[in-house]
């Protein structure tokens, strides 16, 4: 049986390249330059966004919103998600990926929390 953090890890490369894919806009310098400003530096926006979003890509069509709802990722806009996200790569609406496909809630948490840190670590002491 695979160990858990084999399947923490592999879950992290399917989400990170899903990211790659729908051309996820996670710098908060660029979201400000296209006059918007997300809650989070990561570039994520909270639900009360989604109007400023919607309308941003009526305007702009080379962009689409991707949607957080628990611990799934869809790469279209869906009402009262989570969160939300802008890209501009492949917008392919059946596109999504579900964090919880290989592990279970508890498991995601408890695996992060070993595995994370030491990444951190590394982050800030420039390694």
């Amino acid at each position: 049986m695979e160990s858990l953090e084999k399947k923490f890890r592999d879950s992290s490369r399917e989400l990170s390249a899903f990211y790659r894919r729908v051309g996820k806009i996670w710098m908060y310098e660029e979201l400000m330059f296209l006059g918007l400003e997300p809650e989070l530096l990561n570039g994520l926006f909270g639900s009360q966004a989604s109007q400023l979003l919607l309308d941003f890509c009526t305007g702009e069509p080379g962009y689409h919103i991707v949607s957080c709802q628990g611990f799934k990722i869809y790469n279209k806009y869906m009402p009262n998600a989570n969160g939300y996200y802008l890209a501009d790569g492949d917008s392919d609406p059946y596109l999504m990926v579900d964090l919880l496909s290989r592990l279970t809630a508890d498991e995601v948490l408890q695996v992060g929390h070993t595995v994370l840190p030491p990444i951190s670590g590394d982050v800030k002491s420039g390694s």
